[in-house]
């Protein structure tokens, strides 16, 4: 293998919802990771929730323990978040929350912020909604730009969202909404779902790819590596050949994993380390 290290994978609290913000911190440092991803939902740090009080204790718990955030992950598929809405008052709603989860990124020193496109109703088509998404993305952007964050804008499954869910899809919303604020990512799962490769972002996005959610499938479901059966190994052969100096969250979220998560972190992190050696 070539430039990968493990210093770029991070850790991911997801399946860690059952457990405390403290335990999951804990855990990354036990098993010897140095990044985090914070996903911003209860009862970690959920955007509603988050007074300044909470959000300076948050900080300080991380930076406490020598962990490095990379990136700010509110929760925004599951209801009732949704940008592309066509009803004024959910869109508006969904700005606001977003509007204030930037702010926490600025607030946590990690300067960059997780972004998905929202979602439209099916009968009516993309192009009803995709306006809608375009128009609260590029709202959201200069909103980034003044904090100085980066929104890394993910690709959803078509199961989650009728509007992003390519590598040409995210390359059309950076063309159309130009600003070294907004980047976009990948996740595995997904790659997969729309039956793409990870080159095929690397090739469409160049530079703009910035972000990966790194995580195994079948080929949905995120779970720990070799609980799936992505090529996943195969993918992070071609991240490496592409040179990519990034982070790679472990985005794991499955069910199975929640009474002893960090179980499923150092599988996955056995094997990443198999594959990069």
């Amino acid at each position: 293998m070539g430039t990968l290290r493990m210093e770029q994978l991070s850790g991911m609290n997801l399946h860690y919802q059952h457990h405390s913000l403290e335990y999951f911190l804990d855990q990354q440092v036990a098993l010897g990771i140095k990044n985090v991803e914070l996903w911003g939902a209860s009862p970690h740090l959920y955007v509603d929730d988050a007074s300044p009080e909470r959000v300076h204790y948050v900080r300080k718990a991380i930076e406490s323990r020598g962990l490095n955030l990379i990136c700010y992950t509110p929760e925004t598929v599951v209801y009732p978040i949704n940008i592309a809405a066509e009803e004024e008052h959910i869109r508006w709603r969904s700005l606001q929350y977003l509007s204030r989860a930037i702010e926490i990124a600025a607030e946590l020193g990690c300067g960059r912020m997780l972004l998905t496109p929202g979602w439209g109703y099916v009968e009516r088509g993309k192009e009803k909604s995709m306006p809608y998404a375009l128009q609260s993305i590029e709202l959201l952007t200069r909103k980034a730009e003044k904090e100085g964050v980066v929104l890394a804008l993910e690709h959803l499954s078509p199961i989650s969202s009728n509007l992003v869910n390519t590598a040409a899809d995210l390359k059309m919303v950076l063309d159309q909404i130009p600003s070294p604020n907004l980047k976009a990512m990948l996740d595995t799962c997904q790659v997969c779902l729309v039956g793409e490769h990870v080159r095929d972002y690397f090739e469409t996005l160049g530079q703009d790819l910035v972000h990966i959610h790194i995580v195994d499938g079948t080929p949905g479901g995120h779970l720990a590596f070799g609980d799936g059966n992505i090529p996943l190994q195969d993918f992070v052969e071609t991240i490496d050949a592409y040179g990519y100096t990034g982070f790679l969250s472990m985005e794991i979220s499955d069910r199975r994993y929640f009474e002893k998560p960090e179980l499923a972190d150092k599988q996955s992190m056995d094997l990443f380390r198999k594959w990069i050696c």
